[in-house]
């Protein structure tokens, strides 16, 4: 794509110079494509209340790859960082696969480090718990989204639910939580095991939401029709959810059999996760469904 953009411009250059260009206007279709394969720009926000130096952000791209401790290594990397007596965590995403590239690039999606920063003001806002965000970075190259980075608090007192996945008690306060969130219009896309933090203090379940950059926000409670989503993630264990369930609808009087959908909408998502392990391996769905072009 970027190979055919240059040559269309180029191809004009005699009568479509930089000036003319911007002088006719961003709805020029030349204009557009001139943007999308000269520019090389970042954007960079920075939280001014947060603990770090001010060009930490700015400096992500020289830092993050000989500093701080990896914590996760896939797809995405996570490091963690000592600034100024406190710990900082710093998630890199990958160059995203062409198509999605293209479709952040047009601004037809919004990129995860942003999206996952300003979920993070919204959900404090609406009173619930996830890292404190302090900033993110985007990178592009060529007029197309290149890596990005999202900047937090990094929350060394909590851990994973799966961690504690057959605790009772855990199982009833994450139900409790759970009927709050979707009071308050809150729903995580990917409310897993491993995106749901906790911390027992003073005798009572404390929660955090992390990996939030896929996330809804409601004026009112959280529709029923795609409650039942929700309610199928975060316990592997069939027997752990189904008492996840049957304590969600108790506290919020639900009528009907919920454990039974619930379960059944588990297993279909499961049965569409394997469909979709399968479709990479064809040639050609790399393009939409795909790994990274680079990490």
């Amino acid at each position: 794509m970027q190979t055919f953009l240059h040559r269309f411009i180029r191809g004009q250059h005699k009568y479509y110079n930089k000036n003319r260009l911007s002088a006719q206007g961003e709805g020029n279709l030349r204009y557009i494509c001139y943007n999308i394969c000269m520019k090389s720009t970042s954007e960079n926000v920075q939280n001014p209340q947060a603990p770090l130096s001010e060009d930490f952000v700015v400096n992500l791209p020289k830092t993050f790859p000989n500093s701080g401790e990896i914590i996760h290594n896939a797809r995405n990397q996570i490091r963690v960082f000592d600034v100024n007596d406190h710990k900082i965590n710093v998630k890199k995403f990958c160059i995203p696969p062409i198509v999605n590239r293209i479709l952040y690039s047009l601004g037809w999606r919004t990129p995860k480090a942003v999206a996952t920063y300003r979920n993070a003001l919204e959900i404090l806002k609406r009173g619930f718990h996830t890292p404190a965000p302090y900033g993110y970075r985007i990178e592009r190259k060529g007029g197309l989204i290149d890596f990005s980075y999202f900047v937090s608090a990094q929350e060394s007192d909590m851990r994973p639910v799966s961690q504690a996945a057959n605790d009772p008690a855990l199982i009833n306060a994450l139900a409790q939580y759970t009927a709050d969130m979707h009071a308050k219009g809150l729903w995580h896309k990917d409310f897993t095991p491993g995106n749901i933090l906790f911390r027992v203090k003073d005798g009572k379940h404390e929660f955090s939401l992390i990996d939030i950059n896929r996330f809804r926000f409601f004026d009112g409670p959280v529709p029923a029709t795609i409650v039942r989503r929700n309610l199928a993630q975060p316990f592997y264990d069939d027997k752990n959810l189904s008492a996840f369930v049957e304590e969600y609808a108790r506290i919020t009087n639900w009528h009907g059999n919920l454990v039974h959908k619930v379960l059944r909408k588990k297993h279909l998502r499961n049965a569409y996760d394997n469909l979709k392990y399968n479709l990479k391996k064809l040639p050609l769905v790399d393009l939409f469904l795909g790994k990274p072009l680079k990490k």
